[in-house]
């Protein structure tokens, strides 16, 4: 099927020769859950062997007139919340801001950003596919779970898939994360600046790993050329987030290595330190990876409402690109973090 040379080929073009409306054209090249699979790929085939070219000057008026007037809603982009118990993703303020983020940026686009419960309403992956796809969602969302949240290939290739953070180091999907080797970087770089000489770094390894050792890395690397051998404190790495003795491990690990201050990734350091009587920016200089949820005012701000806002932009591309399923190169976005200073440092 071919068109006339010279003759730019419309979804009116494709629609009269398919004996159609133009409007099911339309649909069925966003791939439109309303046109039937077999009759999406005949219009596709169609499309492609006439030449049809999407308008780019058309696109930029749609554009144009989407953003001058009020935005109806499009569609849904479901938010997986497997979570335990869904309000433990919440007690996060980091979470909370991805959500936040997120949600206000679907509401622009002209998206609903919809959370499923699948653990506390027993929904399956299998019974999930099933209902989104009745539904007529196309897009996902999987932020940070505290285990791992698999997708299984099979059930999801025909759905735009995003995660947020690295929460499974083996995903072979597209992610939106914080740049946490940066954050790793602006810490040193501050830690040093504030006069501290000793400066020790503290997480725990289930995240260090699902995070790919990305704060540490850049940490002591950025320290160690900027100090004196002698002064260059390992690591604590504990083995869960709140190890039974892991008070006493922290108390001998300052003492025996005569830390001046800490960047902390990892939980009950706040306690921990005020529990040994330690006084924050005096006694001991202290900096948490996250600015929201380590309990100190200094530290890195991961900008988790922005990395929201992007996730839901990004994945809204893939939909309307019909970018379904496993991406043949998978991308990762990283959002730049910022260093903020507060008093559990010392004035540099």
């Amino acid at each position: 099927m071919k068109n006339t040379p010279n003759k730019p080929v419309t979804l009116r073009t494709i629609a009269k020769a398919l004996g159609v409306s133009h409007a099911t054209v339309s649909l069925a090249l966003r791939d439109s859950p309303q046109i039937s699979a077999t009759r999406r790929a005949e219009i596709k085939q169609a499309a492609k062997e006439m030449g049809y070219k999407p308008d780019p000057i058309l696109r930029q008026l749609a554009s144009y007139r989407k953003g001058s007037t009020d935005v109806s809603i499009k569609s849904t982009i479901a938010w997986i919340n497997d979570w335990a118990k869904p309000e433990g993703f919440f007690k996060q303020s980091e979470f909370q801001k991805y959500y936040g983020g997120a949600k206000e940026m679907a509401n622009k686009l002209g998206y609903n950003l919809e959370p499923f419960n699948t653990r506390e309403q027993n929904i399956t992956k299998r019974r999930l596919t099933s209902i989104l796809s009745s539904r007529g969602i196309r897009g996902i969302i999987v932020p940070p779970h505290p285990d791992l949240y698999d997708i299984p290939d099979s059930l999801w290739n025909d759905f735009a898939i995003l995660r947020i953070g690295f929460n499974n180091p083996n995903s072979k999907r597209h992610i939106v994360c914080p740049d946490q080797y940066e954050g790793g970087r602006i810490a040193a770089q501050n830690m040093l600046a504030a006069g501290y000489k000793r400066i020790g770094y503290i997480g725990y390894l289930g995240k260090e790993e699902r995070i790919r050792h990305h704060f540490v890395a850049a940490f002591q690397t950025t320290r160690d050329l900027a100090i004196a051998e002698e002064n260059r404190v390992p690591p604590l790495f504990l083995d869960s987030p709140n190890p039974v003795d892991g008070k006493e491990i922290y108390r001998k690990w300052l003492t025996k290595y005569k830390i001046d201050a800490v960047f902390v990734s990892a939980p009950k350091v706040e306690q921990w330190t005020r529990e040994l009587g330690l006084r924050f920016g005096r006694d001991l200089g202290l900096a948490g990876s996250s600015i929201f949820d380590s309990g100190f005012d200094s530290g890195v701000d991961q900008r988790p409402f922005e990395i929201g806002s992007v996730a839901v932009q990004f994945l809204t591309r893939l939909i309307e690109h019909n970018e379904f399923g496993i991406p043949d190169i998978p991308q990762h976005v990283l959002v730049s973090p910022k260093w903020v200073s507060g008093t559990s440092l010392r004035d540099s």
